[in-house]
């Protein structure tokens, strides 16, 4: 009784998410969908990440994703679970827009919330410098991550689909 997701192909890392944990790979290899298509019959896992060209972490300047959204297409038709997008961050909007239009469900953009909660944080401090009571400290950078939750939102057209998930 617990939803299963699984990653078949390989997300690349930006080398700029500071502590990384899940190691460092600059190679993706894409997801195959046939492969998808087979390891989804054969595990029933609930949903599926496909690697299209994105990336974990907030893209470096100069550096810019290049999403197969020709290949996402096809994984659609071939995968009936919904698929999901890890390393959403730092995408152009078009790109990821588009991405929900053929067949994304879920994108991970932990990266943009923490890059805009850090950046109003560091603000605060450098125009506060004496300041250390959390309560002071926290509620701007709380709402800068929660411009970035809205305007995602709705670049992913998922405003009032909480209703969706009662029954």
């Amino acid at each position: 009784n617990v939803s299963v997701e699984s990653e078949l192909g390989t997300i690349g890392t930006t080398g700029t998410t500071g502590t990384y944990l899940e190691g460092k790979e600059n190679t993706i290899i894409y997801t195959d969908p046939e492969l998808a298509k087979d390891f989804v019959d054969r595990t029933g896992v609930d949903s599926l990440a496909v690697a299209i060209g994105t990336a974990h972490g907030i893209y470096p300047k100069g550096m810019k994703p290049e999403l197969k959204l020709d290949l996402l297409k096809v994984l659609r038709q071939k995968v009936e679970v919904p698929l999901v997008l890890h390393g959403g961050s730092s995408n152009s909007d078009s790109e990821i827009a588009k991405s929900v239009t053929l067949g994304i469900s879920k994108i991970n953009i932990s990266s943009d919330l923490k890059a805009a909660y850090y950046k109003k944080c560091r603000e605060v401090l450098a125009e506060n410098a004496g300041w250390y009571e959390p309560n002071a400290i926290y509620p701007p950078c709380i709402k800068a991550a929660r411009e970035v939750i809205e305007f995602k939102m709705d670049l992913f057209n998922d405003i009032d689909k909480a209703k969706c998930y009662y029954k």
